[in-house]
């Protein structure tokens, strides 16, 4: 899927429902959310989605922190809303490689979260006047991976010229730690 498609995508949603709550934006789309504790391990299941029939569950392991439960939601919903579970695959976050099949996918769930929860012009005015990476994603109220994705988007088309000073690999939900925020809002 291209970049143009994913962003479309994250602004038509963002901008119909008016929302960065992960489980508002489930509501909407009718998903149903499921949070079941699959454990605090290197190799624990983050998160996953299944679809049978017209009914789709995302199970969230109730075991992470409040807010990296909200980014393994938010990457959930983006494999929904760009129809990977046409493929008739199921995929899991783990903190080991995924097969060169799902990270096409991983990456493009990833992309999706940036565009959504990241406003283009908020993000390049903190970006300018913030002298540190690290910082500006304290103050964006996202993870850094979450910031190095719209950074490549934003490299993308062209607004932005800076590298980043991390590169996220396409399965970062595997070991992404949300818990150092201190509340649970994102935006």
């Amino acid at each position: 899927m291209t970049n143009e498609e994913i962003t479309r995508i994250a602004r038509r949603l963002r901008n119909l429902h008016q929302t960065t709550s992960p489980e508002v934006l489930c509501r909407y789309l009718d998903i149903l959310i499921d949070y079941f504790p699959m454990g605090k391990g290197p190799d624990a299941v983050k998160g996953l989605i299944t679809r049978n029939s017209r009914c789709c569950v995302i199970t969230i392991n109730s075991d992470l922190p409040k807010r990296t439960q909200a980014i393994v939601l938010f990457h959930e919903i983006g494999h929904y809303v760009l129809n990977h579970h046409q493929k008739k695959q199921v995929f899991a976050f783990q903190d080991f490689a995924v097969f060169d099949a799902a990270s096409v996918f991983e990456d493009e769930a990833n992309r999706f979260i940036a565009e959504y929860l990241l406003d283009t012009d908020k993000t390049l005015e903190v970006l300018r006047e913030s002298n540190d990476f690290f910082q500006a994603a304290a103050l964006l109220e996202v993870p850094k991976e979450i910031l190095d994705y719209k950074m490549r988007m934003l490299r993308y088309y062209n607004l932005l010229s800076a590298e980043c000073p991390i590169y996220t690999k396409r399965n970062c939900m595997g070991t992404i730690d949300c818990s150092g925020a201190e509340n649970d809002s994102y935006m």
